[in-house]
C-alpha cells in the first residue's frame, strides 16, 4: 500500500497517486490476466468504445496542425486535487445505502452464477465512486442511483463468474434483484 518496488527497492508513492492501465481485448497474445488480488485495486474498469465521427475528425484536425503533448499546461493543481478528494469525502451516505452497497458485495459472494465475489476492498470502492460522483452531481449526500450506475463498473472486473458469463450481467442482475432503499 502506498508503495511501490523495483528490483527490491520500495519506494513510497505521493498522494494522490493512480494508474490507468489500458487493454486492447484484440491484440492480448504475449500478455496476460492480472491476478484478482491487482484487479481488485483497480476502483473502475470502463470500456471507452470508438470515438464519434466528429470526435474522430477532431483527432485529426489536431494531428494536423501538430498540437504538442509537450505544450500542454495543468488546468488544476496538486492541492486543488488533494481538496476535491477530502471534500468528496465527506459526501453522506446513509446507512440504509450503505447496506444497500453491502447487500449487493455479498450478493456476489453467495450467487451461484460466481466462482469468487468481491472481496471488502470493493465494498470501500463502490463507497468512495459513489461519494465522488454525488459530488461531481453537485450532492452532498450519495443516492440509490448512484450505486446502481457504478456498481457494474466498480464490481464486475472484481469477480470471477462461472462457466463464461459476463460479470456485468450478472451485477445488473443482481441490482435488480435487491431492494433499493
Amino acid at each position: 500500500e502506498r508503495q511501490v518496488t523495483v528490483d527490491g527497492v520500495s519506494r513510497t508513492v505521493s498522494s494522490p497517486f493512480f494508474v490507468i492501465a489500458t487493454q486492447n481485448p484484440v491484440e492480448y497474445q504475449g500478455t496476460f490476466p492480472l491476478p484478482e488480488a491487482q484487479m481488485d485495486r483497480f476502483t473502475l474498469s470502463l470500456s471507452l468504445g470508438y470515438p464519434t465521427e466528429a470526435e474522430e475528425l477532431q483527432m485529426l484536425q489536431r494531428l494536423q496542425a501538430g498540437v504538442a503533448v509537450d505544450e500542454l499546461q495543468p488546468c488544476i493543481s496538486l492541492e486543488e486535487v488533494q481538496a476535491l478528494q477530502r471534500l468528496s469525502h465527506q459526501v453522506k451516505v446513509e446507512k440504509p445505502l450503505q447496506q444497500y452497497i453491502l447487500n449487493l458485495v455479498r450478493a456476489t459472494r453467495e450467487d451461484e452464477e460466481i466462482t469468487l465475489g468481491v472481496s471488502p476492498r470493493g465494498t470501500v470502492s463502490l463507497q468512495r465512486a459513489a461519494q465522488a460522483l454525488a459530488f461531481l452531481e453537485g450532492r452532498d449526500y450519495a443516492i440509490p442511483d448512484d450505486v446502481k450506475f457504478l456498481a457494474p463498473h466498480v464490481l464486475a472486473h472484481r469477480l470471477i463468474p462461472t462457466g463464461g458469463r459476463r460479470a456485468k450481467t450478472i451485477v445488473e442482475r443482481l441490482l435488480r434483484s435487491l431492494p433499493i432503499p
